[in-house]
This record gives structure tokens, C-alpha cells and sequence, in this order.
């Protein structure tokens, strides 16, 4: 589509300000297409860095009306918006119960292979590079703020998405000032960053869940995050790693935390 800017300005009497952060951290903004963008799982829309040239993702819903695409963006800062299509698919993906989920997300630039041409579906995920996922998956921000925890580095790539995440309390830190960004994320502190995204975006302190979540594993999952697993199963958000089971203290894999963001952001009406 062609780039829109989009500003909000402030004036009073002879004073104009440019308004860059509102009190809900989600807008919406409408961009009509004169075309029909048939699958929506390959186009998105994309704030753009004019200085870097980069394009970073924005949660957008598109709907196909009377051979026009309205595309509603749900963003949460001035700048150039528009829409790209971009099909991504990763030579070891092929037949993967994750193939849609991933490929999804990567034509969408929400994430990104090991290589060029594989994704790596079994390997696991350290809470940095969850963090940036959540963070990336939501369209937020990442201007430079000061780090919150001590063993993350300024310099470290994930050090804006988890300072960014720290700030709108999509993340804990594990005691004495850290974050242990290195360490491989299980399956319910997981959901407990997935949950706390959904209260952000839906300004809610969540809703009383049931006492019992329904794993025959139950007695595994930790004090913290009972509540946010229950939460998530009954919203339909996760399902277990067997029929029964749902193994919180196994490491994701990327495949998991792929389907995880998707889940996510369908459920907030952020993708179709």
C-alpha cells in the first residue's frame, strides 16, 4: 500500500504538540486497500524506520469488503505505516504439525529462522528471546530506557525488548536483580508472560480462575504461575503436551512459543 503517516497533535490556543504515547497502549487506525488481499496469513501491516530502513511488525485484521481490503491497525505510536505481502516458508518445516503457525508468523516478520532457509522447530527458546518475541508479536516500541536488570547488558540485541517488556510488566525478574536472559524459558513461565500480555492489552487484572487446571500433572506447576495456567486453558489458549499432561517445567521449543504468539494474538483479535 502506499506509506501513511499518521500523527496525533495536540493544539491549544497557538501551541501544537505531537502527542507520541496515549493512555491505552493501543490505537486503532483503519487503511483502505483498492485491491482484495487474499490470504492475510502473508501480508501485514509494518510501522517503517526511515532512518534504519527496517520494518517492524504491527498487529492488523484484515477484511475483505465489496473487492476492497480495510485493513484495522492496532498500533500505539505516531510514525509511516503501511502494508506488505511477504510469503516465508523453511525447508525443515514441511509436514510439521507447527508448519502454519511458523510460517505465519515469519511471513508476518514477527519471527525469524536460524538460517535463511530453516527455522529449527525442536530447539529450545531462553527467556530473552521469548520476551522479544512477546514484545515483537504486540507492535510495541522499544525506545532506548535503562536497563532493569543487572545481568541484562546494554549492549546485548535483547536488551530494549526486555527492558520494554520489564517496564509494562510482561516479565519478572528471578530474584536479586536478574532476569537470567540465557536460561531456557519452560512451558508455564511461558504462559505466565502470555497472560500478563493479555491483561496489558485488555486493561484487566484477569478474571477468577478455576482452582484446578485440567492436567493430571497440576501438582507440578509452580505457586506463580498456577493461576495463569489455569487462566490460559480455559480460555482455550494452551493445550497440554499429551492428552493429559501439560509438563510445565520442560524447556519450548520454538515451534511451541511460535504457536504460543499466534494463539496470542488471535485470541486479542490482533491477526486473523
Amino acid at each position: 500500500s502506499d506509506i501513511i503517516a499518521y500523527k496525533v497533535i495536540l493544539k491549544s490556543n497557538d501551541k501544537e504538540e505531537e502527542l507520541q504515547r496515549f493512555g491505552n497502549p493501543f490505537m486503532t487506525r483503519v487503511i483502505n486497500m483498492d485491491r482484495v488481499i487474499q490470504d492475510p496469513s502473508t501480508a501485514t501491516a509494518v510501522l517503517f524506520d526511515p532512518v534504519t530502513g527496517q520494518l517492524r511488525f504491527v498487529p492488523s485484521v484484515f477484511n475483505v469488503k465489496n473487492g476492497k481490503t480495510e485493513v484495522s491497525i492496532f498500533g500505539h505510536a505516531n510514525g509511516l505505516y503501511t502494508i506488505v505481502q511477504n510469503k516465508k516458508t523453511f525447508d525443515d518445516m514441511g509436514g510439521h504439525w507447527a508448519q502454519k503457525d511458523v510460517e505465519t508468523l515469519a511471513s508476518k516478520l514477527i519471527i525469524n529462522g536460524m538460517t535463511e532457509r530453516t527455522f529449527a522447530p525442536a530447539s529450545q527458546v531462553t527467556r530473552a528471546q521469548f520476551a522479544a518475541l512477546l514484545v515483537r508479536g504486540l507492535g510495541l516500541s522499544t525506545d532506548s530506557l535503562t536497563n532493569v536488570f543487572t545481568d541484562v547488558s546494554a549492549t546485548a540485541w535483547y536488551a530494549p525488548d526486555v527492558n520494554t517488556a520489564a517496564k509494562l510488566g510482561l516479565v519478572q525478574g528471578v530474584g536479586e536483580g536478574k532476569f537470567s536472559p540465557d536460561t531456557q524459558i519452560t512451558r508455564e513461565q511461558m504462559v505466565v508472560m502470555i497472560m500478563k500480555a493479555i491483561h496489558l492489552v485488555q486493561s484487566d487484572n484477569g478474571t477468577e480462575a478455576q482452582q484446578r487446571t485440567p492436567f493430571a500433572d497440576q501438582d507440578q506447576i509452580s505457586d506463580y504461575a498456577s493461576e495463569a495456567v489455569t487462566e490460559a486453558a480455559e480460555k482455550g489458549l494452551i493445550k497440554g503436551k499429551t492428552e493429559t499432561t501439560f509438563a510445565p517445567q520442560d524447556a519450548a521449543t520454538r515451534a511451541e512459543a511460535a504457536l504460543m504468539i499466534k494463539q496470542l494474538l488471535q485470541y486479542l483479535k490482533f491477526m486473523n
